[in-house]
């Protein structure tokens, strides 16, 4: 048997690093009132963070097309524009900003002028429509944004706040100036950081404050554990990294959105580290094989989907592969035969699968190299600093392999849900956040989730929340009823499906509907199969739809 949750079995390699006289150390700190275990001698808040960076100087740091901008020369815009928040448009601490914008050099420094002035910013997901990057600013409770110029186009009026917009406003409000120098505001760690906007049961999306230590504290996981699979790496081929590939030397490559936490934390895990950020505006397969090749991309994290596109790839020699020693799958469960694949093609490649949310700032669970080959459904062992509980639904603890919902308490966790104290009580509870999430844990502390309990579809590397999509769709006058939810696809791990209830003579086709979904939600949130019926959904004894029945007799019929 294993201990109780609360002293996690960890990946054994973990105590190798850690401990009196070892590279890494742990310490108790206390947050939100409780004690947590934080790495030791390293930044608690993203001011220290930058701080540091600092002396990185006229290293190169942000890389985009023929863009490259250093240390210096990112922190003097920063400097520029935030003097011109606080200045301009009374941005100080505890100050709410959004940042609508896809990926590029600005939104780096964006992000470094608001919360160097004590802001909060608020990552507006800029692949959404209109009404959803308004209805996002204003759950965040924003009074200025800062927008490119294709999110401006269409928010147009019906934002009305203020706002910076790249193209015009904004080159002068960042242009550096030689007398000012990056000051960052001294924060707290409990301080909120960013927010990013995740969704519940009520199909609408929240905003979840991250605090200056809980992003701190992922910064420092995320580098400890870069440096744990360098270890795995060299004790399972049996070589030695070369400096250039160490986990402390590679550059970070922004492959998916900023506005997520697969985009922001590995930027600001850079920063702390002075190495470089190469930006790719939107994924692109020929673009990756340029960077594999000429970047040395040797570590490469990544979505199904597009781990699909490369291998499928004619440029996806065995010699460019070769370049590529870490892989991190990070959204979903790898397709068995897409893991063979990898395996086949690339030997020495060490793989990993990492668990987390939103909630808990990225990080909860980790596994990597062979551990993750022979346990390829699992998302591994909690990391250093978190610990892990499957709680029954009375809230006592399940035994080892029953199945309960995931309970997580570490530094890394959310503050709040802006404006929403009931749904910020329902999943923090003493220290503890409810997952939502449905898994067991094996003899050898090794986590396996299971089940969905937010009944959540994650397709190409993106979460869609079922509710949101199900109250578009209720909002369609000829729909009577309709159930959201995932089916497998080999590419995307999942794809988006719904089964809709028209009345007898209702008319509108599954394309009709596509359309209706297509003009109020991002384009990846729009149902790719569109089942059309007359017979009614199951309903439990309460009136609700009985998802469980229901999925049942769906997946007897596959």
């Amino acid at each position: 048997m294993i201990p109780p949750m609360h002293t996690n079995l960890r990946d054994p390699l973990v105590a190798e690093l850690i401990g009196e006289g070892k590279p890494h150390m742990l310490e108790t700190a206390i947050v939100a009132g409780h004690t947590q275990q934080v790495f030791r001698g390293v930044p608690r808040t993203l001011s220290g963070l930058y701080r540091a960076a600092m002396r990185f100087g006229d290293r190169p740091m942000v890389v985009q097309d023929d863009l490259e901008l250093s240390y210096d020369e990112v922190f003097a815009r920063a400097a520029a524009l935030s003097g011109a928040l606080k200045a301009y448009f009374g941005v100080g601490s505890g100050s709410r900003v959004a940042v609508v914008m896809g990926n590029r050099a600005e939104w780096i420094v964006s992000i470094l002028a608001i919360t160097a002035a004590g802001g909060i910013a608020a990552l507006v997901n800029s692949r959404g429509v209109a009404e959803e990057m308004v209805r996002a600013m204003v759950t965040a409770q924003c009074k200025l944004a800062i927008l490119d110029e294709r999110c401006e186009a269409m928010i147009g009026d019906e934002w009305g706040g203020s706002r910076i917009v790249i193209g015009t406003d904004f080159e002068m409000l960042s242009a550096p100036q030689p007398t000012l120098t990056f000051a960052p505001h001294e924060m707290d760690p409990e301080d909120g950081g960013i927010i990013l906007f995740t969704s519940g049961t009520t199909g609408f999306p929240k905003g979840a404050v991250l605090s200056h230590g809980a992003l701190a504290h992922s910064v420092a996981v995320a580098t400890f554990m870069g440096t744990l699979q360098d270890l795995r790496y060299e004790r399972e081929n049996g070589v030695a990294l070369p400096p250039e590939r160490r986990s402390m030397a590679t550059p970070a490559v922004i492959l998916g959105p900023m506005f997520h936490l697969s985009g922001i934390m590995p930027i600001f895990r850079a920063i702390s580290l002075g190495t470089r950020i190469h930006i790719m505006s939107k994924w692109n397969v020929d673009i990756a094989c340029d960077m594999i090749g000429r970047v040395g991309m040797s570590r490469l994290s990544f979505v199904p989907a597009m781990l699909w596109d490369l291998l499928r790839s004619s440029r996806a020699t065995p010699e460019l592969l070769g370049k590529v020693a870490f892989m991190a799958n990070g959204a979903a469960a790898l397709n068995p035969a897409l893991l063979a694949q990898i395996r086949a093609r690339m030997p020495q490649c060490l793989l990993s699968n990492t668990y987390g949310q939103t909630e808990t700032t990225a990080w909860t669970c980790s596994i990597s190299g062979q551990a993750y080959l022979d346990n390829p459904d699992s998302c591994g062992w909690a990391a250093p600093g978190v610990q892990v509980q499957v709680r029954r639904d009375d809230g006592s603890e399940a035994d080892v392999g029953e199945a309960g919902e995931l309970w997580v308490s570490s530094a890394g966790l959310l503050s709040e849900y802006v404006g929403d104290p009931g749904a910020t009580a329902e999943v923090l509870q003493d220290g503890w956040l409810a997952s939502g999430d449905i898994g067991f844990v094996d003899a050898a502390g090794i986590f396996t989730i299971v089940d969905r309990k937010k009944n959540m579809v994650i397709s190409g590397g993106e979460n869609i929340y079922c509710a949101e999509v199900e109250r578009v769709l209720s909002d369609h006058p000829e729909v009577r009823d309709c159930i959201a939810y995932g089916l497998p696809d080999e590419r995307l791990g999942e794809r988006l499906a719904v089964t809709v209830v028209l009345g007898a003579d209702a008319s509108p086709s599954a394309d009709d509907l596509k359309g209706h979904c297509k003009a109020r939600l991002a384009i990846y949130k729009v149902p790719r199969e569109v089942i059309l019926t007359t017979e009614p959904l199951p309903r439990t004894a309460s009136g609700k739809v009985d998802r469980g029945t229901f999925l049942k007799r769906l997946h007897a019929q596959v």
